[in-house]
């Protein structure tokens, strides 16, 4: 189990996490905590430990969930691009990966989940 973060500790790392959401960070594919650390201006311990106290996730988990809700959307909105291009985008980028790993969080596979949820 994760040591746990202090409260500034969790308010510093929140708001670079943040950001690095925002900034669609979590695309970039094969991605290490220690890279991702790197890229936001922490370290690796105190990222980990901010996944696993504030998010109840390890990093590994809540990158994954970003890049599926990002599918998600992208799914929704362009109906033009293919799944495994959509995989692509948002890092993953095996696409057996990305259909096992969409199919487990959301019941569904990507092109069945697109026609119950397109927009039109």
């Amino acid at each position: 189990m994760a040591r746990s973060i202090s409260a500034s500790e969790a308010r510093e790392v929140g708001i670079l996490v943040q950001q690095w959401v925002n900034c669609k960070g979590y695309r970039l594919p094969h991605r290490t905590i220690r890279e991702a650390a790197e890229s936001i201006g922490t370290d690796s311990v105190k990222l980990h430990r901010y996944c696993i106290n504030s998010l109840g996730m390890d990093f590994r988990a809540w990158r994954t969930s970003l890049r599926i809700e990002d599918a998600k959307k992208l799914l929704r909105e362009e109906p033009s691009i293919s799944a495994a291009r959509i995989a692509r985008i948002v890092g993953i980028t095996d696409r057996s990966n990305f259909l096992r790993q969409f199919t487990e969080s959301t019941g569904s596979t990507p092109e069945k989940w697109r026609r119950e949820h397109s927009m039109k």
